[in-house]
This record gives structure tokens, sequence and C-alpha cells, in this order.
């Protein structure tokens, strides 16, 4: 046996039933869903748009919408042995709002993930992709709690709504950025609880990489954040960690918010970019 096979099986997704939110198009849930077929995971892709490619499953689903994300669920039933929340907006379309960028990016991937935890027996996993741009977490923890106390979809979206007239009064950068700030705090803070049940929970932020959403973030910003390696990510480069932390290989990393950014996270703790 190969070493890169050896390690491949070490994983332990041969035969797990699998869920991919946010796996359809060309992004980095697309790369992780095709990673893990490969694996031997049996996947299943949530999304609006369908996955390029044979091996997956998918039920379109409509990951803003608590209702429609209910309806996937039941449909897969148990068990589910990792859980990977891949979407994500960044608000810059036109006519988006601060509600929707919400919807996607926090409301929706908690409210999956918690229909999901009933049916992940012992020492399955979730991990979803969080953002370099939510790593200011720790600035807004006293707003973040206050998002988390709202523990049904609808009453955290109306408290999204009283915020959109000044915390999140733009849909981007504002209710991006602290979607994912939001996100990585409710990731440490469900990993504690779910850890009783057998399940870990991590979450990774991704520095700079090639997808469609890329195109969205002002090429200043994208080459502050290509700081010190010099150059963007592919989403395969994020796949595999995310693939990684829900793999048995894993298996006592819990409540993790894994920077993958070539560094850049480690160089601007420490004073270290160029401005």
């Amino acid at each position: 046996m190969s070493t890169e096979a050896g390690s491949q099986n070490s994983l332990g997704y041969e035969g797990k039933r699998v869920i991919v939110a946010g796996g359809g198009g060309s992004g980095m849930g697309a790369a992780a869903a095709r990673l893990l077929s490969a694996l031997g995971a049996d996947v299943t892709v949530l999304d609006v748009r369908e996955p390029a490619g044979g091996g997956l499953s998918f039920a379109r689903t409509d990951l803003g919408d608590p209702s429609a994300i209910d309806g996937a669920v039941g449909a897969i039933g148990a068990p589910v042995h990792a859980l990977f929340n891949c979407q994500g907006i960044s608000g810059s379309a036109a006519g988006a709002t601060s509600a929707d960028v919400m919807r996607v990016n926090f409301l929706g991937v908690r409210h999956l993930t918690e229909a999901v935890l009933p049916l992940m027996p012992a020492r399955s996993a979730v991990a979803s992709i969080s953002s370099a741009g939510g790593l200011g977490w720790a600035r807004r923890l006293d707003q973040i709690h206050e998002l988390l106390a709202a523990e049904s979809f609808e009453s955290a979206l109306r408290w999204v709504e009283v915020q959109s007239a000044d915390l999140l009064a733009q849909a981007f950068p504002n209710a991006y950025a602290f979607s994912k700030q939001a996100l990585i705090v409710w990731t440490m803070q469900r990993a504690v609880s779910a850890i009783a049940g057998g399940v870990r929970v991590n979450c990774t932020s991704p520095g700079s990489t090639r997808t469609q959403m890329a195109v969205d973030f002002p090429s200043e910003g994208v080459e502050f954040m290509n700081q010190p390696s010099g150059r963007e990510s592919s989403p395969q480069e994020q796949a595999w960690p995310l693939v990684f932390l829900n793999s048995e290989a894993a298996s006592y990393v819990n409540g993790v918010n894994l920077s993958v950014d070539g560094g850049h996270a480690a160089a601007r703790a420490l004073g270290l970019l160029r401005t």
C-alpha cells in the first residue's frame, strides 16, 4: 500500500454518510464533496445549484430557509457521520440585505447543524467554513452573545433586523464579517456541549481563495490577505483541512477555528504585515 493510500484510508470515510451544504458550483464545498466521494463516502449535497459530476446525491435546498433545511434533513435521515457547512454569500450582490447574509452564513448554518446533530452517532463531526474576515470576533463578543442568546431562527432574525440600522447597516462588508465572527464563536460554544454526545464541532477560516466569490472582494484587500505567502489558495487546498477536521484522524480535535490562510493570521498577530 502506498503512503498516500494509507493516509487516505486512515481518514475513515469509507461507507460513511456525509452532508455537504453548499457543495454545488465550483467552490470549496464542491471540492470537499469530490474529495469525500473519492474517499468512499456516501455524499449528499444540499444547495440551490446541482453539483457537477457523478457519484453525489443532491437535494435542492435553500440554505437560508429553515423549512427547506428541515425538509432536506428529514429526507436524509439517520445516520449522518459528518456535516460540512460550506455555504456562504458575500452580500455584495445588488439588492442583498444584511438579513440575507445572516440567513445563509450563520442562521442557516446553525439551524442545519442543530437539525443534523440528533442524527449523528458518537465519533461524528461537524466542520464549517468561516473566514479570515471573521478573526476579529473578540471585539464583537458582546453583540455575538446577544445573537446566540436568540436560539430560534425567527428570534435571531428579529435581532438581525434591529441591528440593520447600526451594527449591520451594510450587507458587505459589515454583515459578512459579523456572520463569520458569529460562526467562529458559536463553533467554540457548541463544541463544548456537543462533545458530551461524542460529536466534535470545528471550523476553518480560509484566506483568499480562487472561487466565484473572490471577485466580490476589493483587490487591495486580496493583496493584503495574500501576505505573507504571496498567493491565494485553491478550493482544494481549503477542502483538505475541512476533510481532515471531520475525519477519524482528527478524533481529539474539538472547538478549533483553523486558520487556512498561508500564515496571514500569524503575521497579523505579530505586526509583520505590510500596509
